[in-house]
């Protein structure tokens, strides 16, 4: 993957997990933790892409390709996962609650 590529995919994933964890930490509406349960399983998804891109990025100096490997981000993109989970697992569990 391409590094201009590879850094708007982070800091989507950043970005969208910070909104994400306001919102199930600030509404109580059911329709504000539907939302907050629908991005967070979202944004899951885009954090597995950070970790398995993280493996394979792509720049390009004087016409050639270089690959980087970056373990320390695909550690980063686990943490983003993890907690975009349990958003998803709280979101859940309080949406069957409210039912």
């Amino acid at each position: 993957m391409r590094l201009p590529l590879f850094a708007i995919l982070l800091t989507a994933s950043l970005v969208g997990t910070a909104v994400a964890l306001r919102l199930a930490t600030s509404v109580r509406t059911e329709t504000g933790i539907g939302y907050a349960t629908a991005l967070s399983g979202g944004l899951t998804g885009l954090w597995l892409l950070v970790i398995v891109s993280a493996f394979n990025v792509v720049t390009v100096s004087n016409g050639q390709e270089i690959a980087h490997s970056y373990p320390g981000l695909a550690t980063i993109g686990v943490l983003g996962a993890g907690v975009s989970i349990l958003i998803l697992a709280r979101g859940s569990l309080e949406l069957l609650d409210a039912r």
